[in-house]
């Protein structure tokens, strides 16, 4: 399948919170948004690695990142993948408390039942004191894909979440023992000197203009505050492919993952992970449906493959349009399809 992952050199899953991390999630969160909204979260083997490699930690129990980017197409289920992110932040236990000699439990302190026994040599987690989440949307008056699926885990009643005692309203939460999770558009993070712990920059494609990639300085800048008190710091950017040229925060991204590829640049600490399908020639059905399997990977199963290839034979829209949405493949300036790095 074509992807492209860039992982630290010394990266090990079996070195990573994220396992528990997985298992905490599939617990207490369900889907917020959509047809789906209620529903219980599943991880396949794909989405489950991710989050492994996000948490991974070297030799001393440090992570190994302090920002991960997911590309994959539209439909995939991105924000809420970010949105469980913000949550195990908030409420999990997220950072690095020791390595286990095996045996030990980590249990809830809510009392809901949830149970963790850790392996001999695995690391144990312990939640942030005092966390802040921020979670960035594109445009004013607007809380974003991820946040509305926060609210929606911390207030619908049949959602485990909701009985932990958060104050949730639809411009903050308030946690129990303290911090917060908070929605921000350019303007309102440009003027709040926060502390962040964990940033969710959604559909960094669309980060394009001036204020937005302000904002985007602005909020990394802050993490870099509490990174040591907090057990470490990161940020998450979920995106589609961008359109080169527009200078976007994806696209410069793209450019950070492609100079670590080729050893022209000294920072390491990003985990990088971009799906994408090939095709050839559009026209051609059967290279099409192949090229969305790849892309889609273990999300076709809740897409429709007949209803994708419709959009590309859509002719009003044209086929070229929907490729970037529904590929995740990139275009060159002039139009023309190119391959990606990897």
């Amino acid at each position: 399948m074509p992807r492209t992952l860039v992982r630290a050199p010394n990266h090990e899953r079996s070195r990573s919170l994220g396992w528990l991390a997985v298992e905490w999630m599939e617990y207490f969160t369900v889907h917020g948004r959509g047809d789906a909204a209620g529903a219980p979260v599943v991880h396949g083997d794909e989405a489950a690695g991710f989050v492994a490699d996000c948490y991974a930690l070297d030799e001393t129990g440090r992570p190994l990142y302090d920002s991960a980017f997911l590309s994959r197409p539209k439909g995939t289920d991105k924000s809420g993948m970010g949105a469980r992110f913000a949550l195990f932040e908030a409420f999990g236990p997220c950072r690095f408390a020791g390595w286990a000699e095996g045996g030990e439990v980590y249990e809830d302190p809510w009392g809901l039942g949830f149970r963790y026994v850790y392996e001999p040599g695995e690391p144990m987690g312990r939640p942030v004191s005092n966390p802040f989440i921020r979670v960035l949307a594109t445009e004013e008056g607007q809380t974003g894909n991820v946040y509305d699926s926060i609210y929606y885990n911390l207030t619908d009643e049949d959602a485990p979440l909701s009985q932990v005692g958060a104050d949730a309203g639809l411009t903050r939460v308030f946690l129990p023992g303290g911090g917060e999770i908070r929605p921000a558009t350019a303007s309102s993070a440009a003027k709040d000197g926060g502390l962040e712990t964990f940033v969710v920059f959604d559909e960094t494609h669309l980060y394009t203009t001036p204020e937005l990639h302000r904002m985007y300085r602005t909020v990394t800048r802050n993490l870099r505050k509490r990174k040591k008190t907090a057990g470490g710091t990161w940020f998450l950017e979920t995106t589609t492919m961008f359109a080169p040229g527009e200078e976007s925060i994806a696209e410069k991204t793209y450019e950070l993952a492609e100079a670590i590829t080729d050893g022209r640049a000294r920072r390491h600490r990003l985990l990088y992970d971009h799906r994408w399908g090939e095709c050839e020639d559009l026209s051609k059905a059967d290279q099409l449906r192949a090229a969305i399997l790849e892309a889609f990977g273990e999300a076709i199963e809740w897409n429709d493959l007949d209803g994708i290839v419709e959009e590309f034979y859509d002719t009003p829209k044209e086929g070229a349009d929907s490729r970037p949405y529904f590929l995740n493949a990139r275009r060159s300036p002039s139009g023309a399809w190119v391959t990606s790095i990897g």
